[in-house]
């Protein structure tokens, strides 16, 4: 009889704590480790409360904010696990599809929304059957030849626009099934090649760099997460490399840039999988900063007005999002100033893979300027001409050069959604006497093959603008 007195009030305590928690908890608007937004509490209107939508839409809030959700999540994926939901074995296959792109709000630098726009950056052509060995995510995409011609036309386009003024490079990363550690799925890596070695053979003015032949010299390195499907620092160092020698650049050495770590790192195909032998291997973010003083800027879709700090390196971000520390994740355009003053200067043209990429540059140009296909709305080729760029480089990871959609919209960037424009007039264009001479007669500049060691000095950006 005691014992029921004192469980009574235990209950009713243990009940009353759960709203109060969500009441008083601090809360969240995203779920990390789901990549999706959380339900928000519903406004009221008399039509959905009649039709029931508005209690559907607060079931979902309070399903979305209860108290230690996440660690419930966890908790229930290990059960699954342990009960043979996913048997326990060193390879086997599952089929994922991506999340719902949410538009992206670029009017905060690590806002919530820029956060959610790459958790949900997984291109639908990179979804599909995926292998998980050994607690690594791999695609078992692997390009295509036939697509390869329609992007090196678009490409061919650029580089007849922007003749005897920008030289244009074609810098496309291969997929992680290129280095699947298994023999049997050697032929993945093959088409991965001759996908790559279709852009380059259909190319007539831009110039291939030959990321993938880098990547092999390295691959006994770790080029690919195995959380996340996006490549590594050190991939993106081999795509680094690659343009470096096509554009007759030195490249910096990584033993000459301050390496940094972030443990715990459970990105998109953790999300998608939700796998327990995924999540028990989780990467470890390594990334490299060159000892080069730069800043950045970031633009809403379509105007270069009011400008937002920004930064190359966003050191705050941690866990599923540590991908956003190159240049603080996407946006339609950005802006890095360097203090290599040799009057140099880039465009780049990207998905989330050119990231990664885009921070090496910083020890070559001036000025960056970068691009995000899917968002910019700016017209690119005013820009490249206004301020007289000298590099306009493709660098993206294959998916998005697999794709007529991605394509189209590669090429319209030119025009900020309106198309190629027609080849300026002979009187508009650069003197002749300034033509861009070949890759192989460019001798390696003296800023690129002595490297000036200056001190980082935006290390953070302020907790306004890098979600802190």
């Amino acid at each position: 009889m005691k014992a029921s007195k004192l469980y009574t009030p235990l209950v009713f305590l243990a009940l009353l704590a759960v709203p109060i928690a969500m009441l008083i908890g601090e809360k969240q608007s995203i779920s990390m480790d789901e990549k999706r937004k959380l339900a928000e509490w519903p406004s009221f209107s008399w039509e959905d409360w009649t039709s029931g939508a508005y209690g559907a839409a607060i079931d979902d809030y309070f399903d979305d904010h209860l108290p230690v959700r996440e660690v419930v999540m966890h908790w229930a994926d290990g059960v699954k696990y342990a009960w043979g939901v996913h048997p326990v074995v060193a390879e086997r296959k599952v089929v994922v599809k991506p999340a719902k792109r949410e538009p992206l709000d670029t009017s905060k630098a690590g806002s919530d929304s820029a956060r959610m726009n790459y958790l949900n950056d997984f291109d639908e052509s990179y979804s599909g059957e995926m292998l998980i060995i050994d607690g690594a995510v791999y695609t078992q995409n692997s390009g295509n030849p036939a697509m390869s011609p329609s992007f090196a036309k678009m490409l061919n386009e650029y580089a007849e626009k922007l003749k005897g003024h920008t030289r244009v490079f074609s810098c496309v990363a291969p997929l992680s099934s290129a280095f699947i550690p298994v023999e049997k799925y050697g032929h993945l890596r093959q088409r991965n090649k001759s996908t790559l070695e279709a852009i380059r053979d259909n190319l007539q003015g831009p110039i291939f760099c030959d990321v993938m032949g880098e990547m092999l010299l390295k691959q006994n390195q770790k080029l690919f997460f195995g959380t996340d499907h996006h490549w590594t620092a050190r991939g993106a160092y081999c795509g680094y490399v690659s343009f470096c020698k096509a554009a007759g650049f030195a490249p910096v050495k990584l033993e000459q840039m301050t390496r940094k770590v972030k443990t715990g790192f459970l990105g998109s195909l953790y999300s998608l999988t939700r796998d327990a032998t995924v999540r028990e291997h989780a990467d470890t973010f390594e990334y490299f900063k060159p000892r080069i003083e730069a800043s950045a800027v970031r633009f809403s879709e379509s105007s270069l007005d009011r400008p937002m700090k920004s930064a190359v390196f966003c050191e705050s971000f941690r866990g599923s999002a540590c991908y956003m520390t190159f240049i603080c994740g996407d946006a339609p355009l950005i802006k890095i100033t360097t203090g290599v003053k040799n009057g140099r200067k880039a465009a780049v043209v990207k998905n989330s893979m050119g990231n990664a990429f885009s921070v090496y540059l910083i020890s070559h140009y001036e000025e960056i300027w970068v691009f995000d296909y899917r968002y910019s709305k700016h017209v690119m080729l005013d820009i490249i001409y206004d301020r007289e760029i000298d590099d306009l480089i493709f660098a993206l990871g294959m998916y998005g050069a697999m794709s007529n959609g991605t394509i189209h919209m590669m090429r319209k960037l030119g025009e900020g959604g309106v198309g190629m424009r027609p080849r300026r007039t002979e009187s508009d264009s650069i003197q002749s006497d300034s033509l861009i001479p070949a890759p192989s007669q460019i001798p390696a500049a003296p800023n690129d093959s002595v490297i000036p060691l200056v001190p980082d000095v935006i290390d953070k950006i302020e907790n306004d603008s890098n979600g802190e």
